[in-house]
């Protein structure tokens, strides 16, 4: 029965100790940054739209027999 309780004292002293505490921090703290690192996963790029330009309003056509309204007039 006394060493049930000279372990438990033992072993709240081992505990207890500052670089058992300390040991355990850091072990956590390097742990969650690995499990970050592992699980880690880039966000999807969304591409840019691209602005439609109109499409250019085609010129009519000439035809043989008919003069051009914005050239000048020889003529005259």
């Amino acid at each position: 029965m006394s060493s049930d309780i000279d372990f438990f004292t033992l072993a709240m002293q081992v505990i207890r100790d500052w670089r058992v505490i300390f040991i355990t921090i850091l072990m956590i703290f390097f742990v969650s940054i690995a499990n970050y690192t592992v699980s880690y996963r880039k966000k999807r790029k969304v591409p840019k739209t691209k602005k439609v330009k109109p499409a250019p309003v085609p010129k009519p056509e000439k035809k043989e027999g008919e003069e051009d309204e914005e050239a000048p007039a020889a003529a005259e």
